[in-house]
């Protein structure tokens, strides 16, 4: 019996005697474990997040290219972007012709678009009757473009005809045509992004 005691008393030694906690390697290993799964997590959600303004920004540029068709069957051409001064402020942007066939401001806004809208990508801002018009994409037919590549017979401008450009994409650019195509292309694969886009 005595025998016995004595082993359960050694053994209550050596449990007293073991350490609580981690040693440093220990947490060491824990924190980097963790910081793998972090980051796999957040590239994974950045991604998603991309994937999910691309999207948002492809269906805003196919409503403003069916905008342009209604509005070509209303005037006989699609819209001329030509810009004067008015007593209330710049009109004829392709914003304010577009507005009456969309209804919505955000259409004209790239949810990648930092700005929300408002750079200098097109030459300024533009406030009109007090309020201030945003867009993120290039558009271009322009009074210099009707009459340098195309003429004023703008009744039915070819299929590849580029309407609409958004470059605020990582890495990408987005391509709006007439016939209603968006084209996903990386940066820097055309040439120009013009009225014809060259590879």
């Amino acid at each position: 019996m005595e025998g016995g005691v004595g082993t359960v008393e050694s053994e209550n030694r050596e449990v007293k005697g073991m350490r609580k906690g981690m040693t440093l390697v220990e947490l060491l290993i824990v924190i980097g474990i963790i910081a793998v799964l972090a980051g796999l997590i957040f590239s994974v959600i950045l991604q998603s997040r991309r994937r999910g303004q691309l999207a948002a920004c492809i269906s805003n540029l196919k409503q403003l290219v069916l905008a342009v068709h209604a509005y070509e069957d209303d005037w006989g051409m699609v819209p001329i972007e030509f810009e004067h001064e008015t007593p209330e402020g710049i009109f004829g942007r392709v914003e304010q012709i577009l507005f009456p066939y969309v209804r919505d401001e955000n259409l004209f806004i790239c949810p990648e678009d930092p700005y929300k809208g408002e750079s200098d990508i097109r030459g300024g801002r533009v406030v009109w009757k007090g309020k201030k018009w945003k867009m993120s994409y290039y558009y271009f037919i322009n009074d210099l473009t009707v009459k340098n590549y195309l003429g004023y017979e703008m009744t039915h401008p070819f299929p590849d005809l580029v309407l609409f450009n958004c470059s605020w994409h990582h890495k990408l650019e987005l391509i709006a045509r007439y016939d209603g195509r968006i084209e996903i292309a990386p940066s820097g694969r055309y040439r120009r992004i013009g009225m014809i886009t060259e590879p």
